[in-house]
């Protein structure tokens, strides 16, 4: 693949797919590689590593109150929002893709040629490159062009990327507002590496986790749904929204789309569904704070921590939309989405998003934003012991024993007992499995080691328990709910 294009800077790159390219300039960003130029990006991270190698510490991004950090954004230094045109040549027999509209497509002495032009919308200084033997699925939602190019022998999930992308078009543009794109694009490539990037209106996506991705058993997650949900969003998160370079700037990219793809998976399959995304995050999260060797961040400082702004960010999102209710949670985002929209240094922080979130909370909540944001905040819930009784009128009155402790931790994982005083779910199910129903769902107040919960419900109860959904960060989480036993 042999390929030209122009931007407002001098800055080009490429992500490989099997073929050969030819490309002048630099690229910064995940997935792809320098050619001219020094990449921060691409320095050792290992600690251990450097020291091993008489590196000095990497450097972390900057506090947000740092002089001089709202100057540049969280992509690079090098350029804003830019303009972009790319004529890019190819086998005959492939398909070349970049960012942009296709405006023209010829053959000329064995090669074909594609040129994108992105027209009056700027996007920004980050891009891809993809060629390959495709076969095209095409479909709209609401004048918006929705294309699949994938391996011909690999259409199994195909329509259910585009259901999503549906989907998530129909949640984004309610909640958060206009697409500004006419078209949405996934692109399959190997599974040399198993991520999915998003580029403006274009996205490559590994075959491993959503073309030829299969679940093996019940609570396998929904790659094709989530993961295309995920990278969708980015085109609000990350594509209208940039942090400024500095600390916490992950959140208002990855954090947010997190968010935004756990509510397409709970609209699409329900409260129930939603919960084994939850536990994913969770256990996620705990692995990667045992093995953190650097001194783990908070979410509002958090700069190299992929299992902190994935996956706490992802368990605090949607804590606070059931805290706080999804309608207001997504007013506010909305309002700050519609403050910082495609702006031009100075760039947002991560601190203003908190305050934003801080303004909506209502006093008995506001303590929320300092555990979720400001500390590393942990829970020790567990259900001790359940029975159920029937009633006259053949209802079941549940006797619920749980315990539950709070703690503080430091950045090398030292923890402290602090005192409780938190809502806290407590839940009564009926059935197993994806059959599963809530029969009671409510927030009660807990303020002690150990307290007797007693409600009534109107079928014969399975299992109930404290946080049954996984919301908080529960240091051992598998023992939030037992069986309930007849106590008649």
């Amino acid at each position: 693949m042999h390929l030209q294009f122009t931007a407002v800077r001098e800055n080009h790159g490429f992500q490989d797919t099997g073929t050969d390219i030819v490309a002048n300039g630099t690229f910064s960003g995940e997935g792809g590689f320098p050619i001219i130029g020094y990449q921060r990006d691409a320095e050792i991270d290992s600690e251990d590593t450097r020291r091993k190698q008489g590196l000095a510490k990497r450097e972390d991004l900057p506090p947000p109150d740092a002089p001089g950090v709202r100057s540049r954004s969280l992509f690079g230094q090098d350029a804003d929002w830019i303009s972009f045109k790319a004529t890019v040549s190819t086998s005959p027999d492939q398909i070349a893709i970049a960012p942009g509209y296709l405006t023209q497509e010829w053959t000329e002495n064995g090669r074909r040629y594609f040129s994108y032009d992105m027209g009056d919308t700027k996007i920004q200084n980050f891009y891809t490159f993809v060629s390959a033997r495709y076969a095209v699925k095409r479909e709209t939602w609401k004048g918006v062009n929705i294309e699949v190019y994938y391996a011909p022998q690999h259409a199994y999930n195909v329509d259910h990327m585009i259901q999503s992308v549906k989907t998530g078009l129909d949640y984004f543009t309610a909640n958060f507002g206009p697409y500004q794109f006419g078209q949405f694009r996934v692109l399959e490539f190997p599974r040399y590496q198993s991520f999915a990037q998003s580029y403006a209106n274009t996205v490559p996506f590994s075959e491993s986790i959503g073309f030829i991705f299969h679940p093996s058993k019940e609570d396998d997650l929904d790659y094709p749904l989530y993961v295309t949900a995920h990278e969708l969003a980015h085109q609000w998160w990350g594509h209208q929204l940039v942090g400024a370079w500095a600390q916490g700037s992950n959140i208002l990219g990855e954090t947010l789309a997190e968010y935004s793809a756990l509510m397409v998976v709970e609209h699409a399959l329900g409260p129930s569904g939603v919960r084994t995304y939850l536990k994913h995050d969770l256990d996620d999260y705990l692995r990667g704070r045992r093995s953190e060797v650097r001194g783990e961040q908070t979410l509002a400082r958090v700069t190299r921590q992929g299992y902190v702004w994935y996956n706490k960010g992802s368990l605090v999102m949607y804590a606070l939309k059931d805290y706080i209710g999804e309608e207001r949670l997504n007013a506010v985002l909305r309002s700050y989405l519609e403050k910082v929209r495609f702006q031009d240094p100075p760039y947002t922080t991560v601190d203003d998003f908190i305050e934003a979130l801080r303004a909506a909370m209502p006093d008995d909540r506001k303590y929320l934003i300092t555990d979720f944001f400001e500390t590393l905040t942990l829970f020790d819930n567990r259900a001790i012991s359940a029975t159920w009784r029937e009633t006259p009128d053949h209802h079941f009155a549940v006797t619920l024993k749980v315990s539950a402790a709070k703690l503080r931790a430091d950045d090398r994982g030292n923890e402290n007992e602090i005192p409780i005083n938190d809502l806290i779910d407590i839940g009564v199910f009926s059935g197993k499995g994806k059959e599963e129903k809530a029969l009671f769902l409510e927030k009660r107040r807990i303020t002690q080691r150990e307290t007797i919960i007693e409600v009534v419900v109107d079928q014969q109860p399975s299992r109930a328990g404290i946080d049954p959904y996984n919301k908080l960060i529960d240091r051992v989480s598998d023992d939030n709910l037992v069986s309930v036993k007849s106590g008649n």
